[in-house]
């Protein structure tokens, strides 16, 4: 019977015991969004990064999904997959989330509100640091941020070679790590010459580095250009392989998988360390830490990997690589083969040398050893006094006991005469700024004496800096005095605030620089909440300054800006902030102004540089200026109004230079203004990503029985979310910023290398083409080249001018024509009729075909006037052996009313609207 019960009180302690363990130790669970496939190399590391530091907890399930966006960037496949996790974890409780790369964190943040609002977040593997990130609620992280400055450093000192060739190219990620390479350029840890090379072509490898020495290391941080890919960036594995057959320097990139390809090393990002570093930000939030406390890391690790084999090709074997770097293909040496038996010879050799070494001890007599203690304390004042200025000693009442070197700059006493005095008597001397009550509360509380700085007066209007340094003393009967050291740091002091003065302020101009304008900037919008007056940031930029540069040379260039800053700065008032923010711009921040005032100001900063002549050996020299300025508007980050601000600037240029351009930050038209750069801003890429596509539209004959298909190509873009952006977006704004050849070019490649497949039963393709591309000698040559080739018959290629493009530049059209005709291409002259439309030069233009502009042609039914003038254009085309086409053709009225007048051919949405290639 007490057995029986005893068994039953276990059992009860047993169930007990578990029921707590189950209710103290619960599982905690962590969903990570991937946005791209498993197989993935980067998505690998960072999951097994993840793994390692999370599923080592026994409480913490960890749940992986993948979005696989490279495969399938499509909107209906994300909202697929999204409503799969809905479905799937919708009664599984999350304690965390987790979302790599920009794919993911965009779907999370659209999303997140119809999955699981409250739960916590942590991003990885994201390009862009943004405030906006960074500031989101429940959301922190590890940004996928390079460290090219240490790559620079870490090259130098591999390579004990005081010059880098950098090259790179103009895509948006070359640029990126192009502005991290150069912002090292003065660093005393850089190498003194960098030489940058861009956009490299892959064929004139040779020819671009003849000039430099063959053992000066190469930084890859960019792309080759590969001619045979129509001028496309080529692959890192094929550029690195060119560049390393053709050259004998040693190269080194940020991608690990050049080492098979030549290269003697890789700074890489490491996908694994990246992910553990994210993991440990979540591991904090499952132990209870608030997500809003945790700061985002905004700089990740790279990794060092080496080929053994190109670091002896290069003579680097006997260098020592940075701290936690990958070697691969290492020779095995004698020591790895038989580590087992050097180290027992090691420790054998070690065991002797010890008895020896005992033995020695054993035998020495007294005798040397005070003559060993005598050296040493001769050695210890030796080093004392030369590492020191004056090196000094008091007693227990703090009088001086002991005292050597140079004492006469500060006292003009030999060392001898000071001893027996109070310290704190030789520092109340009449030409000695000393903190006494300092010095006086570390002698009573027998603390340390650091770092303290006074001055001394050592010549009328010139002083000297001391630093002072002390300990308390003490054996074993008790306190002794102190001991210490005085330098002389005036050199170290005014090093330092020049170096203070030159970090804040501009050189040239005396204003200050771009990053403490900028700073002021952040400063005041973090304070500007609060007040009530408001406020206006301008961007200032001076018109035909480079005239004065390009003629008159940089010197006077440099003397003219020096007196502008001035002339600037008279304009102001005293709260006003004005700083040098690039070579001839200047950023303007006014505060606690009316519109008015402020719009005064800028108008009187016109008038005094308009009025400002500069005199240069009897050569004056006079600039404008232009004004961008923008009300400070709470929510937006300093550089975000520094943009607008400049976005304002230029739309002062480009209303005519020397005026005021003012507008809120928040304005439509900034705003459109801005997506049109970004949209620019990313031409190469978007190529590369082949965002841009083709459409064709049908251009109908109205003789009926002329069996001829003619259709114009069209240009459509769509964004990374598979929007689609009107070509009215995109392409005024790329010929305003001069990228308008590289789309022409992408589009004239497209049409000649799928010819076959999209229009093999067409007899003829307009093409579009840019005035900008007319003057471009590159892009005849490309043509020709195109053309050389053999795949399209010239005579089915038409190319589309506008009437304005051909006016504006006559000459350069004729001569463009003239070329492209002798190949057997001809032509159209688009939208005619549209301005100030001139039969006299259309004897001069050799076209084909005369497109008469839609305004025209779909008013024609109710405006006399305009079947009038269609009537007339279409007469003048005949009598110039050109035949007409009509756009804008809308309906079976406008075109029976063509019909009636003769136009040759029609195209229009009432004929056929644009479709897929």
């Amino acid at each position: 019977m007490k057995k029986e019960f005893l068994r039953t009180i276990n059992y009860f302690i047993l169930c007990l015991s578990f029921f707590c363990s189950s209710s103290l130790f619960a599982n905690q669970a962590v969903l990570v969004i991937h946005s791209y496939h498993q197989e993935h190399l980067w998505t690998g590391f960072m999951k097994l990064g993840i793994d390692q530091v999370l599923t080592s907890e026994d409480n913490v399930m960890v749940y992986h999904e993948y979005l696989d966006a490279k495969r399938y960037p499509h909107t209906t496949y994300q909202k697929t997959f999204f409503n799969y996790l809905q479905k799937k974890y919708s009664n599984t409780p999350l304690d965390a989330l987790m979302v790599s790369d920009d794919y993911a964190l965009t779907l999370l943040s659209q999303q997140q509100a119809l999955f699981i609002a409250e739960v916590p977040v942590v991003y990885l593997g994201i390009n862009k640091i943004s405030n906006e990130l960074l500031n989101k609620k429940n959301y922190t992280g590890v940004f996928e941020n390079r460290d090219l400055a240490t790559t620079v450093f870490d090259i130098k000192a591999l390579t004990k070679n005081d010059a880098l060739i950098v090259i790179s190219d103009s895509s948006m990620p070359g640029k990126a790590n192009l502005a991290k390479v150069m912002a090292v350029k003065n660093d005393p840890r850089a190498p003194k010459q960098l030489y940058i090379i861009n956009d490299i072509v892959s064929t004139n490898i040779t020819n671009r580095m003849e000039d430099f020495a063959k053992n000066i290391p190469i930084l890859k941080i960019g792309q080759l250009i590969s001619p045979e890919s129509s001028h496309s960036l080529a692959s890192w594995n094929n550029g690195t392989k060119i560049l390393t057959s053709a050259l004998p320097n040693p190269v080194f990139t940020i991608a690990s998988t050049t080492l098979k390809y030549g290269s003697v090393g890789s700074h890489e990002l490491n996908g694994k360390q990246h992910g553990i570093q994210a993991a440990h930000l979540v591991k904090r939030i499952l132990q209870g830490e608030e997500v809003n406390n945790i700061k985002a890391i905004t700089n990740a690790n790279s990794t060092w990997t080496f080929n053994w084999q190109a670091l002896k090709k290069h003579g680097m074997q006997e260098a020592n690589p940075p701290d936690g770097s990958v070697i691969l293909h290492r020779d095995v040496s004698f020591y790895q083969q038989n580590k087992i038996l050097v180290w027992v010879i090691a420790a054998t050799f070690l065991i002797a040398l010890l008895i020896i070494t005992l033995l020695t001890v054993i035998i020495i007599n007294g005798r040397d050893k005070r003559k060993l203690l005598a050296e040493n304390e001769l050695r210890y004042k030796d080093l004392a006094h030369s590492g020191a200025s004056i090196f000094w000693e008091t007693d227990s009442l703090f009088v001086i006991s002991y005292i050597s070197g140079n004492t006469a700059v500060l006292w003009n006493k030999a060392p001898e005469q000071l001893i027996g005095m109070p310290f704190t008597e030789l520092m109340q001397n009449n030409n000695i700024e000393f903190p006494l009550l300092e010095l006086k509360q570390a002698f009573s509380s027998q603390q340390p004496l650091e770092h303290i700085l006074f001055k001394c007066k050592v010549a009328e209007n010139k002083a000297k800096v001391f630093m002072l340094n002390g300990k308390s003393i003490a054996d074993a009967h008790g306190f002794k005095g102190y001991r210490g050291i005085c330098n002389d740091v005036s050199k170290e002091q005014d090093l330092s605030e020049k170096l203070t003065y030159q970090a804040t302020y501009d050189s040239l101009t005396g204003l200050i620089n771009r990053e403490t304008f900028n700073l002021q900037l952040v400063n005041y919008i973090a304070q500007s909440n609060h007040l009530e007056s408001s406020s206006y940031l301008c961007f200032l930029d001076l018109d035909r300054f480079k005239l004065v540069n390009d003629t008159a040379g940089h010197l006077v260039g440099d003397a003219m800006l020096e007196q502008v800053a001035q002339k600037l700065k008279s304009c102001l008032d005293k709260d006003d902030i004005l700083g040098r923010v690039g070579g001839d711009e200047f950023g303007l921040l006014m505060v606690d102004k009316s519109h008015e005032d402020a719009l005064a100001i800028c108008e009187k900063i016109i008038t005094v540089v308009n009025q400002f002549k500069f005199n240069w050996h009897k050569r004056y020299f006079s600039v404008g200026v232009s004004i961008g300025m923008v009300s400070i508007i709470e929510h937006f980050s300093a550089t975000d109004l520094l943009s607008k601000a400049d976005i304002a600037c230029y739309k002062a240029k480009e209303l005519g230079k020397n005026r005021v351009f003012s507008t809120k930050a928040d304005s439509d038209e900034l705003h459109q203004d801005e997506q049109q750069m970004a949209y620019i801003a990313n031409v190469s890429q978007a190529i590369e990503q082949e965002q841009f596509y083709l459409v064709k539209q049908l251009i109908c004959a109205t003789d009926a029985d002329k069996k001829h298909q003619h259709y114009e190509v069209l240009i459509r873009y769509k964004d990374e979310l598979g929007n689609i952006i009107s070509p009215a977006s995109f392409i005024p704004a790329a010929e305003k910023f001069g990228v308008i050849t590289l789309i022409d070019k992408w589009v004239v490649t497209k049409v000649f290398n799928c010819f076959e497949q999209y229009f093999s039963k067409v007899n003829c393709i307009s093409i579009n083409l840019s005035g900008l591309s007319l003057s471009d000698e590159s892009f005849i040559e490309y043509i020709t080249l195109l053309l050389a080739q053999g795949n399209v018959d010239p005579e089915r290629i038409c190319f589309e001018i506008t009437e304005t493009a051909a006016i504006s530049n006559i000459d350069g059209a004729i001569s463009f024509m003239l070329k492209m005709k002798t190949l057997g291409i001809r032509f159209a002259l688009d939208d005619f009729g549209s301005g100030t439309s001139s039969f006299g030069y259309l004897k001069s233009l050799p076209v084909d075909y005369l497109k008469i502009d839609g305004s025209l042609v779909k008013n024609i039914l109710t405006e006399p006037v305009d079947k009038a003038i269609i009537a007339s254009i279409h007469d003048i085309a005949q009598m110039l052996g050109m035949q007409t086409i009509a756009e804008f053709v809308e309906n079976n009225e406008i075109r029976q009313a063509l019909d009636e007048i003769g136009i040759d051919y029609v195209q229009g949405y009432g004929i056929g609207k644009p479709e897929p290639c």
